[in-house]
């Protein structure tokens, strides 16, 4: 059964998406304003609000620290990766080494995975990434430096590595 969670940061409302028995974390949801957008795809797909499962909680004050500026962990056992290539898996494992407060280059990060020359399957597995935040998918950049795309928009990718330089 497919549900999810609700989750107030200091940067509007998020989400932590999941399935039960057992518990998988389906995705994380990046904060938005409007509550209503964040929780018609899944009352369309209907998905089951649950705001107290214990494993969802735990997740969701993951989120909360992080948007409050804090350094996180990231909750590996409750991820599913079962789902992605190989090369896939390289890339989410390369970007979760980047450090809070860093950025790499979509080619470096092609580089550090193993993949030299796959800039743009760096990027189309970012843009398909189920778990921002976890996976800081933010923190992959352009060459030129420019933020580059990111699902919940540049203004937002701009204010998370703004939050990481501690500005």
């Amino acid at each position: 059964m497919n549900r999810y969670q609700i989750v107030e940061t200091a940067f509007g409302f998020s989400a932590v998406a999941f399935s039960v028995g057992p518990f998988k974390l389906a995705a994380i949801k990046l904060p938005t304003p409007d509550l209503d957008d964040l929780c018609r795809p899944f009352d369309e797909a209907f998905w089951r609000i649950d705001n107290d499962h214990t494993k969802a909680l735990k997740v969701a004050a993951v989120l909360v620290r992080y948007f409050n500026g804090e350094p996180i962990d990231i909750p590996w056992p409750m991820m599913d990766f079962s789902r992605f290539t190989s090369a896939q898996h390289a890339v989410y494992c390369t970007v979760a080494k980047i450090p809070y407060g860093e950025t790499a280059s979509y080619g470096q990060v092609a580089r550090m995975a193993g993949l030299p020359r796959a800039a743009r399957f760096v990027g189309t597995t970012m843009a398909n990434n189920p778990y921002p935040v976890l996976i800081p998918c933010h923190r992959v950049i352009r060459s030129d430096g420019s933020p580059g795309l990111f699902g919940g928009g540049e203004p937002l990718k701009v204010r998370m590595l703004a939050l990481e330089a501690g500005f």
